[in-house]
């Protein structure tokens, strides 16, 4: 645009937008026809064997017997909740960089997340996860100050 008048990007947009070929009106949009709900409905109720107590029985968590607990006990060692033992386990006084906090509890979640330990021991697991990541948590807040 040398030696013309300077016009601005924004001037050159809309006179393309106001001189742009309009397209034809193709009519109105297609819209899906029919009850999606009723549908579902029809569906459930032509597959009822699917969704019965039976069914939803055959996919809880399995109980275990007492001696299989009993067994799992001593081979597991011992979950504790105390702080100072879950620091211990995570080393935390010698972790000084946050690449190397997020090491260990990316190291604790794989020994002990609730979805890898037994049924009976979840609630115990994650207590010690919480505790374990307020430990994290805290260092990683004192590494950055």
């Amino acid at each position: 645009m040398a030696g013309g008048n300077a016009r601005s990007f924004g001037d050159l947009l809309d006179e393309l937008i106001s001189t742009a070929p309009q397209e034809p009106e193709s009519g109105p949009a297609p819209t899906l026809r029919g009850d999606l709900l009723y549908q579902i409905e029809r569906l459930q109720g032509a597959n009822a064997p699917l969704f019965d107590n039976s069914a939803r029985h055959a996919y809880r968590e399995p109980t275990l017997a007492p001696e299989v607990i009993e067994a799992l006990d001593t081979l597991m060692p011992d979950l504790s909740t105390d702080p100072d033992v879950i620091a211990r386990e995570l080393e935390i006084g010698k972790l000084r960089s946050i690449a190397d906090l997020d090491r260990a509890r990316r190291r604790f979640a794989f020994a002990n997340h609730p979805d890898r330990l037994a049924p009976h021991l979840h609630a115990r697991a994650v207590e010690r996860m919480s505790i374990a990541n307020g430990l994290i948590d805290t260092a990683k807040a004192a590494a950055i100050e």
